[in-house]
């Protein structure tokens, strides 16, 4: 339970403070954030190879704004909460879903301002009886000289009692690489990404590269104490290394939204996989509107990742 009374905490529904300042995109950081979530690819790191897509500056991975919260980017009077005082233990609190929707990529050389307010909180009763607590947040991101919307990202934060069970879901079976245009059809699956077993230090280098620094992911006496097996990665850790199969299966031209549900930890040895499929389309300007399921997968079958994407794309997408 969360060290305030509930009815504090919902008092400040519908408050916004301005929680991201002077948060300029760099070439350096976007390269370290690709390496940390295991997207090799070129556009990131390379100019030419992001003119030869059809951009005239280097993109962002479509996670990348969570780079924004780390402490030189704040306000001096916003902490860890967005500014809000909701007495969430950090110890007990995990990340439960996150839902970006894009007006368009990220580049290097933007600076943006980010206002962040709490749109709702409330409580449900855990699969292990205990009471977990939810807060829900939104923040969008403007172009600092200009005040148009890039950006907005909803962020569901959890304080449980102790340590979650998992969801423990079964994952799909596996997908093949969209090759022509028939592949975006409905019931079509997307490349596979898989990567090499899971290290601790993967939690590590996604800390430095996204701010996330909260020590249950990389502490062991810490994530123990507070009832976990280990530590584990962090949840936008899991849905980074999903935005891979996005930019290889859609292009991020016109990706326009994507919503990720933490279901499952995933810890030290564990091989993760990254699978998608056409859900629905429909026409669009200048291209089809795709929406796809997609899933992280562990190698024993439990789905870390639940969610979904929405896309524009042509063929070859970009």
């Amino acid at each position: 339970m969360p060290s305030r009374p509930l009815t504090d905490v919902e008092a400040q529904v519908g408050e916004t403070n301005r929680t991201v300042e002077g948060f300029r995109v760099e070439p350096g950081k976007v390269a370290e954030f690709a390496r940390a979530i295991h997207d090799p690819s070129p556009l990131y790191f390379d100019d030419q190879a992001a003119r030869d897509a059809g951009f005239e500056r280097i993109p962002a991975p479509p996670t990348f704004t969570r780079t924004s919260f780390f402490p030189h980017h704040r306000p001096p009077d916003i902490g860890s909460e967005f500014g809000f005082d909701l007495g969430f233990r950090r110890e007990f609190v995990l990340h439960g879903e996150q839902h970006f929707r894009y007006e368009r990529p990220l580049f290097v050389g933007d600076e943006l301002v980010g206002d962040t307010t709490l749109e709702d909180v409330y409580q449900r009763t855990g699969d292990n009886g205990g009471t977990m607590t939810f807060a829900v947040f939104r923040t969008d991101f403007y172009e600092a000289d200009g005040g148009d919307l890039v950006q907005s990202a909803w962020n569901t934060r959890i304080e449980t009692d102790g340590a979650p069970a998992d969801d423990g879901e079964a994952a799909q079976g596996e997908s093949s690489p969209a090759e022509t245009e028939s592949d975006f059809e409905v019931g079509a699956t997307g490349p596979t990404v898989e990567l090499p077993a899971l290290e601790r230090r993967d939690f590590v280098r996604y800390a430095g590269a996204s701010g996330d620094f909260n020590p249950i992911h990389y502490d062991e006496p810490f994530a123990t104490d507070a009832g976990h097996p280990s530590v584990f990665a962090q949840g936008m850790f899991s849905a980074g290394v999903g935005t891979r199969l996005l930019r290889e299966w859609f292009g991020l031209a016109r990706l326009e939204a994507y919503r990720t549900r933490f279901t499952a930890r995933a810890f030290p040895g564990d091989v993760l996989s990254v699978h998608g499929r056409v859900e629905d389309t429909a026409a669009a300007d200048e291209g089809r509107r795709v929406t796809a399921s997609l899933e992280v997968v562990a190698d024993d079958g439990r789905k870390v990742v639940d969610g979904d994407a929405t896309a524009v794309v042509d063929h070859p997408p970009r």
